[in-house]
């Protein structure tokens, strides 16, 4: 289910990266759209790099897989992308998915109350999304 402002996409994933990414969100606790959604918004605000920026082309078996983003995340997240030479978004999100189930990127959260929440600052990176918290993927 999306968040407020989220909308649906349809990356193509492979079957095998689309499970273990799943089998570690399972263990960890966490819904896989929400690790997804963390990983690009992360990503696009500049707080979390790719060990690698290929997908393993042995992999195969791709289709199209719900993930859901904001508009901005989304289009801040291609932007660096091609920054980066990754080849596509599909391509993005299987490398961030690959690299959470292999353990190099982790969840990292922490509870706070109504009013701590509220209190804050909201961070953006240039030309980046609005509203997203630092740190909450970081790389191992």
């Amino acid at each position: 289910m999306p968040a407020t402002g989220e909308t649906e996409r349809a990356p193509s994933i492979a079957k095998t990266v689309w499970d273990a990414a799943g089998e570690r969100a399972r263990g960890d606790g966490l819904p896989l759209t929400w690790v997804t959604s963390r990983a690009l918004t992360d990503y696009a605000a500049g707080h979390l790099t790719l060990p690698r920026t290929t997908t393993d082309a042995a992999t195969g078996n791709r289709r199209g897989r719900s993930v859901f983003a904001s508009d901005g995340v989304w289009n801040a997240a291609d932007k660096r992308r091609t920054e980066d030479g990754v080849r596509s978004m599909s391509a993005l999100v299987e490398i961030l998915l690959a690299a959470y189930a292999r353990g190099e990127i982790h969840t990292h959260a922490r509870m706070v109350t109504t009013d701590q929440r509220d209190t804050f600052p909201l961070a953006e990176a240039p030309d980046g999304p609005m509203g997203t918290m630092p740190r909450s993927l970081s790389a191992a």
